[in-house]
């Protein structure tokens, strides 16, 4: 959950940001570049932490 955070949470105040005006529309490219980087950690740590592997790691500690 700390991957979406760290990485929702800039990506929503650029767009919040694009959408008052105060950024380029440009911006948006980022935030969504951003988002995503982020939602596929999240899915990354999310499948590992199922499958018993720390996120350090490649596979299972035996």
């Amino acid at each position: 959950m700390a991957s979406i955070a760290i990485c929702g949470l800039p990506a929503w105040f650029t767009y919040q940001a694009v959408q008052f005006q105060i950024a380029p529309t440009w911006a948006y490219a980022a935030a969504g570049a951003l988002a995503a980087v982020g939602v596929l950690m999240t899915v990354s740590f999310l499948s590992k932490a199922f499958s018993g592997v720390s996120t350090s790691r490649e596979r299972r500690h035996r």
